[in-house]
Parts: structure tokens; C-alpha cells; sequence
């Protein structure tokens, strides 16, 4: 059992819904592992939503929180790896997955984009910047 509450980073409106969906979550569910989902991440260029503040909501909340694009490919699995985790330890199997499962999935993709790419071909990439500055970090 787990939650993943999704929002539009291009829209502040579905980001101020989300408060009325934890309502319902701790009324109907409570306990229930949450995560913060912000979608679209590939429009960044369109963001009403900044990362920093679904950052700080999520950490208020006690949720993880990752920005998401299906359309890249871009932290899709990682985020439903965290609920899986995060599900199977509230149900007693945490040795079942090791604290740092996502972020060695995270590590796995930049060192494959790294390998395949030079340092000067990562910004003509469609990914958001914050992405980019992490893949920089794999040529220094």
C-alpha cells in the first residue's frame, strides 16, 4: 500500500489540491506511505511550481518527493522504487531492499547518459538543469 499524490509543475492549482488529498488520505488511510510527484519536469521552462517549495511541502509532510517526466523517462522507476520501498518497510520488510536502492538506479542512469555523451553534448540534452549539473559532476 502507498500513495503517490501527482501534481502539474506547470500548474499551481493541481500543487494547492494536494492539500485536500492528504486530508482525505489521513481521514480514509492514515499511515499509508505518501510521495509528492511533480510531473511534466520536461516543461520546466513553463514551471509555476518551484522544486524548492514541493521540497519543503513534501519534507512538512513527511513524504519523499521527486519531479518526474514519462515522457523523458526521467525518474519514473526511481519514484515507484521509493513507494515500493518505503511500503514494504512500513509492512515489516525492510531488509528486503537497502536504503540506498534508488539512488544506485539514479547513479546507473547518469554514469550510462555520462558514458554515452561528452561533457559538452549534455546541454543540448532535453532534461531538466538540475539534472544536467548532476550529470556534469560525472566528467570532473
Amino acid at each position: 500500500q502507498g500513495i503517490l499524490l501527482v501534481y502539474d509543475i506547470t500548474n499551481r492549482w493541481s500543487f494547492d489540491g494536494i492539500d485536500r488529498w492528504i486530508k482525505e488520505i489521513e481521514e480514509h488511510a492514515p499511515g499509508v506511505p505518501k510521495i509528492l510527484i511533480g510531473n511534466r519536469c520536461h516543461l520546466a521552462y513553463k514551471r509555476e511550481v518551484s522544486e524548492l517549495v514541493a521540497e519543503e511541502y513534501a519534507l512538512r509532510n513527511d513524504m519523499s518527493f521527486f519531479e518526474v517526466s514519462p515522457l523523458c523517462d526521467f525518474n519514473v522507476i526511481e519514484s515507484l522504487t521509493e513507494l515500493s520501498r518505503v511500503a514494504l518497510k512500513r509492512n515489516g520488510m525492510s531488509q528486503t531492499w537497502g536504503p540506498n536502492k534508488v539512488r544506485s538506479l539514479q547513479e546507473l542512469s547518469c554514469r550510462t547518459i555520462a558514458s554515452y555523451t561528452s561533457i559538452y553534448g549534455i546541454d543540448q540534452l532535453p532534461l531538466p538543469p538540475a539534472l544536467k549539473s548532476h550529470l556534469r559532476s560525472y566528467f570532473m
